[in-house]
């Protein structure tokens, strides 16, 4: 007895020594792995999902290297792998292929905004279902629900752990892990059949549930997600892969019945399936597989595959309005007045600033119901609850909120004005022109782009003679707002001035000016882009002028985009060799040659698609 205990001892102090050095590894080797691969494999500058634009040449991308092709036959292998081992009972196949099939949530470490750079090239797996859409990842959100119930508690009885409390779920996840598999081998030393001492009679599979916890735990530890325009979830693979090892776990259980008859039935009744429930909860979660197969146990291959597909369509449906991903409403919500006071309070008191923002954002959505309450936080002493009361009265069309926004713009701290700014041209009131016109004249320059923003959304005859001085006027700092207003408003006495602004003006915003002149049916619209092309005071104007020209297929513009092959910055010369691509002109097959040697990966892929399309005749 003794020598046992030392055993279990020595054991479980090896399992804790394992427990925290994997731990650590689940935390810092993908950020080392996610560094090696940044440096090692070239990829686009692409926020996949931003826009059409990034769509596409994330789509040139894959197709170049052949990367939509490996993504769906190494899925479809994956898949055969689950199939074939569990139809098989190899359930180690399955069970890797579920551990594959959860690799690509690793893809949240990586550092980069595409979302195949780095660690993130895991997700290369899931290129079937991101084919279809990225939200279709939300399906699994339902998934979060404990996380945030552990994350509320936190809250709410002030520990404050934060992501600590990922970390505690990874190290316990391991260590129930280690202490299973170091129990079974233990049974094995003692020549049992049945491992049932120790952690197996808190759960019958130990192994999987440490596997479990594990990844769940990964699943919500800090990564780097820096610059993510796409809203890429983790939570359907985690779900699936999950579903999959608990098939897994079911299938051996038909094995160790076959093997080990009433010695394993005996077990089986006095241990819980995974984790200790109580009794209520167990017949529960037990409830369908009685009434569908009117027994305790699945005991079949094709009733695991019933039961687990039944719980996994019901976690897809309740994810798909849990995640937002279906909405029953019109989005116009019925709250009640204590709810707005609730928002109302969170907003004044909170000491987040983003739970400030999520408190405003909610009162916005809920509108007029909520106006008086977010008019009265307007003259809060905290310049961010002012500010962000002004942001959520912006998209109320009531006179009501008119006078106070008016008041704001005359506020101590500019951001405040700013905001305020803005919502009167929410509102679509001509009421606020005069006290719009007037904070033109502000001293911050960003107050000012947002008080001609917001004339330019109010979409009022009487704001164009304001506009056209705002685009003359250079000491306002508000061209391009001015030019874009004017563009919008079909405003044609604008013509003139906008040319001499790009004739004139050397610190012209050519492409937003350019795009008022194309909106105004202006053909002079192409030389304010090849003017832009050449002159733009950095990459992004140029960038923009370069994707016009190609937009509207101008042969004008040929000769200009060849030469911005050979700016300094790769992101202009992307931007030419695309517009060159797109004019599809046989004169450009010379440059585009000498592009496919180019520096830049993106380019030299550009290059050489624009090459195959003209060879086409597409």
């Amino acid at each position: 007895m003794k020598c046992e205990t030392i055993n279990l001892v020595f054991l479980t102090l090896l399992a804790l020594v394992f427990t925290a050095g994997l731990t650590f590894a689940s935390i810092e080797l993908p950020r080392l792995v996610d560094v090696v691969l940044k440096e090692t494999i070239d990829t686009p500058d692409v926020a996949t999902g931003l826009n059409e634009l990034s769509d596409y040449k994330t789509s040139l991308y894959l197709d170049h290297f052949h990367l939509r092709a490996i993504g769906y036959v190494s899925l479809t292998l994956i898949v055969l792998l689950i199939v074939v081992g569990f139809a098989t009972e190899r359930s180690g196949w399955t069970a890797a292929g579920a551990l594959v099939l959860f690799l690509p949530v690793f893809g949240h470490f990586a550092a980069t905004m595409f979302f195949l750079g780095g660690l993130g090239f895991l997700r290369l797996l899931w290129l079937p279902a991101l084919d279809v859409s990225f939200t279709l990842f939300r399906l699994g959100e339902i998934i979060n629900a404990p996380y945030e119930i552990l994350a509320s508690i936190d809250s709410s009885i002030g520990l404050n752990l934060g992501s600590k409390i990922s970390y505690g779920i990874t190290g316990l996840g391991l260590l129930i892990f280690f202490l299973g598999t170091l129990t079974w081998f233990y049974a094995r030393m003692q020549k049992r059949d049945v491992a049932d001492s120790w952690v197996y009679r808190l759960s019958r599979h130990p192994q999987y549930l440490g596997w479990i916890a594990w990844s769940y735990g990964v699943l919500y530890l800090p990564g780097e997600n820096i610059k993510l325009c796409y809203g890429l979830s983790n939570t359907l693979p985690w779900l699936l892969s999950t579903m999959i090892i608990l098939a897994v776990a079911m299938l051996e259980e038909l094995k160790m019945k076959r093997a080990y008859g009433e010695s394993y039935e005996s077990y089986r009744k006095r241990a819980p399936f995974l984790i200790p429930l109580p009794r209520v909860v167990a017949q529960v979660f037990n409830l369908p597989l009685r009434l569908t197969l009117k027994k305790e146990y699945p005991d079949r291959k094709r009733e695991i595959v019933a039961v687990l597909g039944f719980y996994t369509c019901l976690c897809l449906g309740v994810s798909a309005f849990y995640g937002g991903f279906v909405r029953l409403s019109d989005g116009k919500t019925e709250v009640s007045a204590q709810r707005v006071d609730d928002l109302a309070q969170i907003l004044k008191e909170a000491d987040n600033f983003g739970e400030k923002r999520r408190a405003a954002g909610e009162l916005a959505r809920i509108g007029e119901p909520a106006m008086e309450s977010l008019i009265a936080l307007l003259n809060d002493p905290v310049p961010q609850v002012r500010a962000y009361s002004a942001g959520a009265l912006g998209g109320m069309e009531s006179e009501r909120v008119i006078t106070p926004l008016i008041a704001l713009l005359h506020d101590s701290d500019s951001y405040v004005r700013r905001t305020a700014a803005g919502s009167l041209g929410g509102t679509g009131s001509p009421l606020a022109i005069p006290s719009l016109v007037e904070a033109m004249q502000d001293p911050k320059k960003d107050v000012v782009g947002a008080a001609v923003r917001a004339l330019g959304e109010i979409k009022h005859p009487d704001v164009v003679p304001h506009l056209i001085r705002a685009l003359r006027d250079t000491t306002l700092g508000a061209t391009g707002p001015a030019a874009a207003a004017l563009g919008e408003l079909a405003a044609q006495e604008a013509v003139e001035p906008l040319i001499h602004c790009f004739e004139d003006m050397p610190t012209c915003p050519y492409d937003v000016v350019g795009e008022a002149l194309w909106k105004l049916n202006s053909d002079r619209a192409v030389d304010a882009w090849i003017l832009g092309l050449k002159n733009g005071s950095w990459w992004y104007p140029r960038s923009a002028c370069a994707t016009a020209l190609g937009r509207i297929k101008s042969e004008k513009g040929i000769e200009p985009l060849v030469k911005a092959l050979q700016d300094e910055s790769e992101q202009v010369r992307r931007a030419a060799v695309l517009a060159l691509m797109e004019i599809g002109s046989e004169k450009n097959r010379g440059a585009l040659e000498r592009a496919t040697a180019d520096s830049d990966l993106e380019v030299r892929i550009y290059a050489a698609e624009a090459l195959k399309r003209i060879g086409t005749g597409k």
